[in-house]
């Protein structure tokens, strides 16, 4: 019999003493045996006979403390007859349980599982629940083994409702045997397995294992999802039932996860191939996207988390992964052309799923940026339009960047792009530049509000940054700012010191200071023409100066044309008065630049209108001045005494004449008629003019800036590049004093601000070198000293 009986009682005292008023004494006797029927649960109760006797204490007699003894209880006496019968009360509860589920008697047999735990032997109790269990899953099997069934489906709800009647058969048994469980099984002998374990084991071994049920289940789920993947209805709460049977029986990852993610991958790799084979790739990434949302909704109804990781993987690996070339060769470049960004963001979201993915996208489309602007920037008939084209361009890419990637690595990608497409053609983009910025500062600009011009002009600075011969950006601009300035062609103050501000910021003081010393020329010399007018000495003509410094301007040709008398003094006494204000200076006047307004007369005297409709007054510049000036002692005048007489150069004058009589406003008649002008031609005053404006403008002929004017300078920017790369070579050198080749050229890519070649270094070293500036080393030719 168990322990419990064989163990021999052991006898417990225990004194305890207290202070009544009266005295007691209890004595507790062994209760004896029980009936069988009467014990509880687990728990044996005491039912002790006990005497009390009283007697009154006298006042002066001390209370003495009496002792209170318990004696031990004495298990009752349970035959094996008395065990038998309680196993086979058990035993066809167990029977009805496993057979029909009939659990009526369940409170009975919870008090006969209990007794025969406690009285009887564990183990054995154990041992035949196992065999139970054992002898109705083996009939199970042999029933399911023998039924026929018409499909997957069919099988499959058949066994999920044979596990389902003994998943609860199995629950009901642990629950009837509980004591069992918790006091021997789980305590006792961890080596065996809790009941419902152990029924759960029975199931597999029995049922699972036998007749290739196992294989049959994981072939007729797969069969299932395969169908639902190709569009096919198929019942997922019994898909949820047997995934959720495989893992309570520690099948799942065994037996059906690996066969599972080998059929996904073969099943997606055929679908990708034919997919993208058969269509566009905006509609290949609307299949994966679809493919990704079925896969998690089957994660979420059946399969569980736990397979989420290498079933999404094996699905991007088999539909993204092993297609991004593919997919960018063939749709990448059309889709930002045609800015598809609902179709980029989805193509940019999965590459960015798969390893280098988000990388290889970044590389198409570093080299779809750099083909694109290469269009633009190498077609010479693009020149007129390049830099409008090229914002539009970065306005694009702008927009795909924010809306479809969002991430920082395609805004360095863009950057780098656009730096080397800009730059492949030299010079010319910044020339362009420096052109599109002067015609957006002219006054004849009528397309922007201040505040268009101000955010334009912030997007040209975006292209500025990119280029790298910025000298060749400030010798353009230089040229036109002069040109607004000093024509009055400016558009806003305010405008072209925001523009200058900006300079400042981007490349420094240094950069700027010849353009800022332009600005202070302009304010200088309005505050001496304000003090030379209060002299009141400039003889009837209303003269205005402005004073250039040579080192802030750009560099302007020597003219010597012939001044009428009455001008040329008015410039002598200005002359005389600046140079009395400011000893040891120099004036040249640079008349190319000038203008002046004419009063004219036009009609004749036996004419009816009225002389007041005929005065007019005329804004031209001085060479058309000095030209319409000689029409006031003649009627009719010759090419070549004009010539004569002002002393312009031929070509100039032909544009002179030809703005004069040819163009819109033709005071001047030529004879013969015609648009060209001919050293033969002669010219007369038209006073057959009319024009409805008192005052009005006639423009010049403008000459567009030809390639020869653009290599002029460009060559001045290469010739104070040389003097730079000197000026560095001898700072350098001078800090040093040794260095080598190499090293040298390497600082001086570091300090230069300008691309350059090796071969220039090379030319400037030799000619620092021949002016005794450095010397080569006598042991190492590849050494340089400084000498001082």
């Amino acid at each position: 019999m168990s322990e419990n009986r064989k163990r021999r009682p052991s006898l417990v005292q225990t004194s305890l003493s207290f202070q009544p008023n009266k005295r007691s004494k209890v004595d507790v006797k062994s209760c004896g045996k029980q009936p069988l029927s009467t014990m509880s649960r687990g728990v044996q109760q005491i039912n002790p006979s006990s005497s009390l006797r009283s007697k009154s204490l006298s006042s002066n007699k001390k209370v003495q403390p009496k002792k209170l003894v318990i004696k031990n209880f004495v298990a009752p006496v349970v035959t094996s007859a008395q065990l038998d019968e309680l196993w086979t009360r058990l035993q066809q509860g167990l029977s009805d349980i496993l057979q029909t589920g009939d659990t009526r008697n369940k409170s009975s047999l919870l008090d006969d599982a209990d007794n025969l735990c406690i009285h009887g032997d564990q183990m054995e109790l154990y041992r035949k629940i196992e065999q139970e269990v054992k002898r109705h899953m083996e009939c199970c099997s042999k029933e399911f083994a023998q039924k026929q069934f018409p499909n997957n489906t069919a099988f499959l709800r058949e066994l999920a409702d044979i596990w389902g009647k003994h998943s609860k058969q199995t629950y009901l048994i642990r629950n009837i045997f509980n004591y069992l469980e918790r006091r021997y099984v789980m305590l006792s002998h961890k080596q065996l397995l809790p009941l419902w374990e152990m029924g759960a084991a029975t199931f597999r071994r029995e049922l699972m294992c036998v007749n290739n049920v196992s294989n049959k289940c994981v072939e007729g789920m797969l069969s299932l999802i395969e169908q639902e993947r190709c569009g096919d209805d198929v019942d997922g709460g019994l898909l949820n039932e047997i995934v959720s049977m495989l893992r309570k029986l520690n099948m799942y990852g065994s037996d059906f996860e690996g066969p599972f993610l080998d059929q996904t991958n073969e099943f997606y790799r055929v679908k990708g191939d034919i997919q993208l084979n058969d269509s566009s790739v905006p509609v290949y990434l609307i299949y994966v996207t679809k493919c990704l949302a079925d896969e998690e909704r089957r994660l979420r109804h059946y399969l569980g988390s736990s397979s989420r990781k290498q079933l999404i993987k094996t699905v991007e690996t088999n539909l993204i992964g092993s297609h991004v070339k593919s997919l960018l060769e063939k749709g990448f470049d059309s889709m930002m052309d045609e800015k598809r960004y609902s179709d980029l963001q989805v193509l940019y979201t999965l590459l960015n799923r798969v390893s280098e993915g988000a990388y290889r996208m970044c590389f198409f489309l570093y080299t779809y940026i750099k083909n694109r602007g290469l269009e633009i920037v190498m077609n010479p008939e693009k020149d007129k339009t390049m830099v409008q084209e090229l914002l539009e361009f970065k306005d694009t890419i702008d927009s795909i960047i924010k809306q479809s990637f969002n991430k920082e690595d395609c805004v360095e990608v863009k950057k780098k792009a656009f730096e080397e497409f800009i730059n492949m053609r030299p010079n010319k983009p910044a020339e362009l530049i420096a052109k599109f910025i002067d015609s957006k500062l002219r006054s004849g600009n009528k397309e922007q509000t201040e505040e268009e011009l101000e955010e334009l002009l912030d997007k040209v600075m975006v292209l500025f940054r990119f280029i790298q011969g910025k000298d060749i950006f400030e010798a353009f601009y230089k040229k036109d700012l002069a040109k607004r300035l000093l024509m009055s062609k400016s558009a806003s103050i305010d405008s072209e010191k925001s523009m200058l501000g900006k300079l400042k910021r981007e490349c420094g003081s240094q950069f700027t200071f010849k353009l800022e010393g332009m600005f202070k020329d302009m304010a200088v010399s309005k505050d001496l023409m304000l003090s030379y007018k209060e002299r009141d000495i400039e003889g009837g003509v209303d003269l205005s100066v402005t004073v250039l410094t040579t080192g802030y301007w750009p560099s302007y040709p020597a003219d010597s044309v012939i001044i009428p008398a009455q001008i040329s003094g008015v410039l002598d006494k200005y002359k005389t008065y600046y140079l009395n204000k400011h000893s040891g200076r120099k004036l040249t006047w640079q008349h190319s630049l000038s203008f002046c307004t004419l009063k004219a007369t036009f009609g004749d005297d036996s004419s009816s209108e009225r002389k007041i409709d005929l005065r007019k007054e005329l804004n031209v510049s001085v060479y058309q001045g000095l030209v319409l000036f000689l029409f006031n002692n003649s009627n009719r005048l010759s090419y070549s005494s004009i010539a004569e007489s002002t002393a312009i150069e031929e070509e100039e004058l032909g544009r002179v004449l030809q703005s004069l009589a040819c163009g819109k406003t033709r005071v001047l008649k030529k004879l013969p008629a015609g648009k060209d002008i001919n050293k033969t031609d002669n010219f007369e005053f038209n006073s057959d003019f009319r024009h409805k404006l008192f005052k009005f403008k006639i423009n010049q002929i403008q000459t567009k800036e030809t390639a020869e004017e653009n290599v002029n300078t460009t060559e001045k920017v290469f010739q104070d590049r040389q003097y730079q790369i000197d000026a560095a070579v001898v700072r350098i050198m001078k800090a040093r004093k040794t260095m080598q080749h190499s090293l040298l050229v390497s600082e001086l890519y570091n300090q230069l601000k300008f691309p350059v070649k090796p071969v220039d270094i090379k030319k400037r070293i030799e000619s620092l070198i021949e002016r005794d500036y450095v010397e080569r080393s006598k042991e190492d030719k590849n050494v340089y000293h400084y000498v001082a």
